[in-house]
């Protein structure tokens, strides 16, 4: 019997990879504080906070749908994953280490490539490997533990989680503490956590509606924050921009129990209803996309900005970068898929 779809996945992984891209379009500007116009700045800022929910989001889904599954002998499981993440790990890792060395000179040593794959990765965006890994783990363990466990009990640590990472850890510079540092959960584990929770169970409107309200508070106050921060401290801090910042946990909850609703909701009253083709298509590719994209971003970048020279006012740039990046990585994307044995890669 054929498992029946769950649309607003494809929504959801969508929207996220798109936010990734905006991250990553907005990153450069960050830097900039005081060395061009304060509203160069701040547009970044307001772009780059408003979309921390990426991440979150991607480790939310495949939480959603790796937990609460029927169980399985550890050798199945490993392999299933393995065959997806380490083709894609050891071709990407060599790809963007020579991507590098070509573009940007950097030195070419195996030792160092080796060195930088153990740790967080030959680029930038790589370091999401490790954190699968970490994840995959772990899924079997928290696998069982959900299938077994009340709806209370599984809301209890996801609670938890959020209390130590959103709270403890992140107001450590308020209230000197070590709790974080010996909670057994990490901190993507939570969010798969959170995942499955917020997937499994259904929220009534009261709840929903706090929510909503505490996710655009996290969103106007990771703003803020990171102005407080930038003032205070003279130059940009991502203090405020950490996945696990409270205000960016009260964005991801907010932006996946919203979509999860409106398009579950749309869904059933029509009977026909079906993923946009769009939507469909970003969905399908998105691993593709985060794995691709900062090869074109690098091309890409130096029409809109170099240095402090800039071209095109991030307010309208960082939109149309992300809309280029978009449309090219999944046409790269989808060819790629195309081609036999290089299909493995995504």
């Amino acid at each position: 019997m054929a498992k029946k779809r769950i649309f607003y996945m494809d929504y959801v992984r969508a929207i996220a990879i798109i936010g990734v891209l905006v991250i990553h379009t907005a990153a450069p500007y960050a830097t900039m504080y005081n060395k061009v116009d304060f509203w160069v700045w701040e547009s970044s800022i307001i772009y780059n906070s408003l979309v921390r929910w990426c991440v979150p989001l991607f480790l939310m889904v495949s939480g959603a749908l790796l937990l609460g599954r029927k169980e399985e002998s550890l050798t199945d499981f490993f392999t299933k994953r393995a065959n997806r993440i380490i083709v894609p790990f050891l071709f990407w890792s060599v790809f963007y280490f020579a991507w590098r060395h070509f573009h940007y000179g950097a030195e070419l040593s195996i030792t160092k490539m080796i060195s930088q794959m153990l740790n967080n990765g030959t680029y930038y965006h790589l370091w999401y490997f490790a954190a699968l890994i970490g994840i995959y783990l772990l899924v079997p363990i928290f696998n069982v533990f959900v299938n077994h466990a009340s709806r209370t009990l599984v809301g209890y640590l996801v609670l938890l989680w959020i209390v130590v990472y959103g709270g403890f850890r992140y107001y450590s510079f308020i209230v000197i503490n070590e709790v974080s540092t010996y909670f057994p959960l990490t901190e993507f584990i939570g969010m798969f956590l959170m995942g499955y929770y917020f997937s499994k169970f259904e929220q009534p409107l009261k709840a929903r509606i706090i929510i909503y309200l505490l996710g655009i508070i996290g969103g106007i106050g990771t703003i803020l924050r990171t102005n407080s921060f930038a003032h205070d401290q003279g130059g940009f801090s991502s203090y405020a921009f950490s996945y696990s910042s409270p205000g960016v946990i009260a964005m991801s909850i907010a932006l996946f129990v919203f979509i999860k609703y409106a398009i579950t909701r749309w869904s059933e009253k029509n009977t026909d209803f079906q993923t946009g083709k769009v939507i469909k298509l970003i969905s399908a590719t998105s691993f593709g996309i985060y794995l691709v994209h900062p090869v074109i971003l690098d091309l890409v970048r130096p029409y809109f900005h170099e240095g402090l020279d800039i071209y095109i006012h991030p307010v309208i740039g960082i939109p149309l970068q992300t809309f280029i990046l978009l449309v090219i990585s999944v046409i790269i994307s989808w060819v790629i898929g195309k081609i036999p044995v290089l299909n493995r890669t995504i």
